[in-house]
């Protein structure tokens, strides 16, 4: 797996958007711009056994084993893994990771190798993180239904945990705030942000930007 291909796994960007895969990340930034990430991601067992098959692994683009991961960090400087562990229940395998990245340079290597989906800005002495991303595209076959049906039973969400009071919004590609979208969960004021979709919500080709501030 590419370092860039890594990269989008940790913003629940469009790998997620596009698989059956249920995400949680929680970001803990440091007033130093060190900080840590807690990942938690569920895959479908169905989706896992598809992506065995010979032919199918680009169903299943993303890292299940320790070693996947060890060797991508190797190519992300800045970041250390600090613990790794998986295990099954009856639906899902659920891989959970803690890292740690040692400066803002290093978080966004890791949200986006390519330096074009995740972007800081500094704003008259605050820092701007514009994450961007889009769905995966449909074409309206059999696989899509098949798709469809696994997501229905996942979310996205994602905590950041900041040094100073912050905030966080969804804005669609207008750069208006996204009110389209199903809120069930959104925290966007204050020292802890978080926020949290069903992953139907954001399939689909319509590209959209989430903005933290602090």
């Amino acid at each position: 797996m590419t370092s860039k291909g890594f990269a989008v796994l940790a913003a629940g960007l469009s790998l997620f958007f596009g698989s059956c895969i249920g995400m949680r990340s929680d970001i803990t930034l440091r007033p130093d711009g060190s900080g840590l990430i807690s990942l938690e991601y569920r895959i479908s067992r169905t989706l896992e056994s598809l992506g065995k098959l010979d032919g199918n692994e680009r169903w299943l683009p993303l890292p299940v084993g320790r070693a996947d991961f060890e060797r991508t960090l190797e190519r992300l400087p800045g970041l250390k893994m600090l613990s790794f562990s998986s295990r099954e229940d009856s639906k899902d395998l659920i891989i959970s990771v803690k890292m740690e990245f040692s400066n803002l340079d290093a978080l966004l290597r890791f949200l986006d190798a390519s330096g074009q989906k995740a972007v800081l800005a500094n704003e008259n002495g605050r820092r701007r993180l514009t994450m961007s991303f889009r769905g995966a595209g449909r074409n309206g076959g059999e696989m899509d239904e098949f798709f469809a049906a696994l997501a229905e039973d996942y979310r996205v969400s994602m905590k950041f945990i900041l040094p100073s009071e912050g905030s966080l919004e969804l804005l669609g590609d207008q750069g208006k705030s996204d009110g389209t979208l199903p809120w069930e969960e959104l925290v966007g004021q204050g020292k802890e942000l978080f926020w949290s979709l069903p992953l139907p919500a954001l399939m689909g080709e319509r590209e959209r930007r989430l903005v933290l501030s602090w």
